[in-house]
């Protein structure tokens, strides 16, 4: 069989819940890698991402950046294309998708099962982790005939954009929890001397305002023989060197690749951390300025980094976000929210370092033998960034409210130029021309879609727009519980809810209702 070859739709493995056909973005979407094949030839390894749809048991499914001979189509995006419970895919009938500049073709797209070529037989289903897809592609204009076009391959399941373990949740073994170490498992001249001194990284059972967990984790200063030593618990490894509590040589946290069980292989570009700290100085007084907890976290290369750095390491470092922050007037729970600083954009992410201190100063405060400063933290968290920043048909600026916007005149997926600006050092913006329904959809996502799911959906309408239950939605990010317009936050038999309109989320981003 010998066919032309022009573009691709691809598609990944997900799991449809029997209970709930609403795709879940957290548990099933994500990257996928696999094979192409145009025309029975190897187009070669290739990434994708599976969307969820912008209607009840649709999805979407993004080819980004693809390359047609020295032509780059762009993202080729496909949405309306429905998943039954035991996989199977299809597209509705009259399916096309639009190519724009420079081909500016418009094809009609089958989705095949059940198809048979030299006593093969390729299907369109997908699973948990696996997916085969067939497409029919015809384009009358330019192909004498239709193409065939399969994709296999396997999701991508990266944990490598979070950090481990950010609520300190789990059980502690040796009083730490998984992804975080302190003074009892440090290394060092004087480990031999501290290890046993585990009572200054405890659990806690009181967590920050609205926390999903029951954990958090304290940390607490100490005075040993009239020495001051910090509260300190990292994603690293604690080095015990020195009974100087400021002398970098001996005394650090540290991230090295050797170092299995006390590193964060990480391949991110986060734009900010948070995390929720109840920080309570041993004077009880939050306006003296010696007292300030301190965060750092450095994104660094395949390489040794130690923080606080006894020499230069501006060869290792990716990025930096570093806090000293006063307790609040009650000395309560607080939200601190840090920019990542970026020092080389070339540099590829390898490893992140993370500590957290009870003062800003090695053995500063105003500790004493009566009475420690002390940290309480909780729900640490990276943030990707995915928000759309402007969108655009020719050059008019479109205005969006609740994720929706207006434009003028009947919806033409070929008559003016659309483009797509997102906000966030990831972000990307796929637009996916839905003739179906006559309006546009455009997907934002970051680095850390992969892993958590989170993305963001806008929606334009046009005179003709048939919008049907085409709400918009964001799933897997914590602001959506801000209550505006249709979208409210619910208490409900104490569980939280998330409501658009009469559409109901849980807040891992799955619809219930």
């Amino acid at each position: 069989m010998t066919m032309k070859k022009i573009f691709t739709v691809l598609v990944a493995g997900l799991m449809m819940s029997a209970q709930v056909m609403a795709v879940s973005t957290k548990d099933v979407c994500g990257q996928f890698d696999g094979e192409l094949w145009l025309d029975w030839d190897s187009y070669g390894s290739k990434s994708v991402y599976l969307l969820p749809g912008a209607t009840d048991n649709t999805l979407t499914f993004v080819l980004p950046n693809f390359m047609f001979g020295a032509v780059n189509l762009g993202n080729i995006v496909l949405p309306n294309i429905t998943a039954a419970e035991d996989g199977t895919l299809s597209l509705p009938e009259g399916t096309t998708l639009f190519l724009g500049a420079p081909l500016n073709l418009r094809a009609s797209i089958k989705m095949l099962n059940n198809y048979v070529d030299e006593g093969d037989t390729y299907n369109s289903v997908v699973s948990e982790n696996a997916a085969q897809v067939t497409l029919e592609i015809a384009e009358p204009k330019t192909l004498p005939e239709p193409i065939i076009v399969v994709f296999e391959g396997n999701a991508v399941r990266s944990n490598n954009y979070a950090l481990t373990n950010g609520g300190f949740e789990g059980a502690w073994t040796n009083n730490e929890p998984q992804g975080w170490h302190s003074f009892g498992s440090c290394t060092g001249d004087f480990a031999d001397f501290v290890k046993g001194n585990t009572a200054q990284f405890v659990l806690s059972d009181q967590t920050r305002p609205g926390s999903k967990g029951v954990q958090s984790a304290l940390i607490s200063s100490n005075v040993l023989l009239g020495v001051k030593a910090n509260g300190n618990c990292t994603n690293g490894q604690i080095n015990a060197g020195s009974m100087t509590a400021d002398d970098p040589v001996g005394n650090f946290n540290f991230s090295d690749p050797t170092n299995e069980g006390f590193n964060t292989p990480f391949n991110g570009r986060p734009d900010s951390i948070v995390f929720w700290a109840k920080y309570q100085p041993a004077d009880k007084n939050p306006a003296n300025e010696v007292n300030k907890a301190r965060m750092s976290s450095i994104i660094t290369t395949n390489a040794r980094y130690q923080d606080p750095e006894d020499k230069d390491y501006s060869a290792v470092k990716v990025a930096k976000a570093t806090i000293n922050y006063a307790a609040t007037a009650d000395m309560g729970w607080q939200r601190v929210s840090v920019p990542f600083n970026y020092f080389d954009n070339a540099a590829e992410p390898a490893y992140i370092l993370t500590t957290f201190t009870s003062n800003q100063v090695p053995g500063g405060g105003t500790s004493t033998k009566n009475a420690v400063d002390s940290v309480y933290i909780d729900d640490v968290e990276l943030i990707y960034n995915n928000t759309l920043n402007s969108f655009s048909i020719g050059a008019n600026a479109l205005t969006f409210h609740q994720h929706v916007a207006t434009a003028e005149g009947n919806y033409c997926d070929s008559c003016a130029a659309y483009t797509a600006v997102a906000q966030g050092n990831t972000a990307q913006t796929f637009i996916g021309f839905d003739a179906i329904h006559k309006c546009i959809h455009i997907y934002v996502i970051a680095d850390d879609f992969a892993q958590s799911g989170a993305y963001k959906l806008y929606r334009v309408e046009f005179a003709d727009s048939q919008s049907g239950d085409l709400d918009p939605i964001e799933q897997g990010l914590e602001n959506i519980l801000q209550t505006e317009g249709k979208t409210q936050k619910v208490l409900l038999d104490g569980q939280l809810f998330i409501r658009y309109g009469d559409v109901w989320f849980n807040t891992a981003g799955i619809r219930v209702k």
